[in-house]
């Protein structure tokens, strides 16, 4: 599959009825025709399978909103080298200008623990980036790929030295303390209590936490207790 005939697929694909609805969801998205994301994978797997995924990131420039989550999904996916596939990463942040972007980029790539730790020095090269999506592709990264006790200090640490109150770098923030506390709620605890994060994003987090399914209801209490 060409470039040319991705976009005549988007396009024959799309749905102005679904365009408007997630326009509702995510404002920022930008060029939007309107293709639901489990398509928009299907045709991400016809071009990996093909091997034509390669035009598209040397020679592609993506404007839809559907070309650019297609080739983040590739980035993260296809078969490839580490050094080559954070080369593609860091062209691709640019890219990134809204949420729904930036969290199925996230989610999509398969990170083996061997790798962790050159990912974790990757993701170090942009924390003191202003950009809020380049931000909030960090603190996803993280929340999706290393809540683990090895890196739970670390993880910490960077909640409090990334100071942005951008809204999705502050969603994010609170997203990923939320996660974290249902695997490790004794050390979320102990970080709430002296955390450097602003009040938006620890009353934002406590109340992520309070939505999940996965937490007691006494925990629920404590945390709306620690509330600023």
């Amino acid at each position: 599959m060409t470039p040319e005939e991705l976009r005549e697929n988007l396009q024959d694909l799309a749905d102005n009825g679904y365009r408007e609805f997630h326009l509702r969801t995510c404002p920022q998205a930008q060029h939007l025709l309107g293709v639901r994301l489990p398509a928009q994978r299907k045709l991400t797997k016809q071009i990996i399978k093909s091997g034509d995924y390669w035009q598209f990131l040397d020679s592609f420039t993506p404007y839809y909103y559907e070309e650019v989550m297609i080739t983040g999904i590739i980035i993260a996916s296809a078969p490839m080298g580490l050094a080559e596939r954070l080369d593609y990463v860091a062209w691709f942040l640019p890219y990134i200008n809204n949420w729904a972007v930036c969290d199925t980029f996230c989610n999509s790539f398969k990170i083996p623990p061997i790798d962790l730790d050159k990912y974790w020095d990757f993701l170090m090269q942009f924390q003191d980036s202003q950009e809020e999506y380049t931000l909030r592709f960090i603190f996803v990264m993280l929340l999706c790929h290393f809540i683990n006790l090895d890196y739970l200090e670390r993880i910490f640490q960077l909640l409090d030295e990334i100071h942005c109150e951008k809204h999705y770098v502050e969603m994010a923030k609170a997203w990923l303390i939320a996660e974290i506390f249902t695997k490790f709620p004794n050390q979320t605890y102990d970080y709430l209590s002296h955390d450097q994060l602003s009040t938006f994003a620890h009353n934002k987090a406590i109340q992520k936490a309070c939505e999940s399914r996965r937490i007691f209801d006494a925990d629920k209490q404590h945390l709306r207790s620690m509330k600023l």
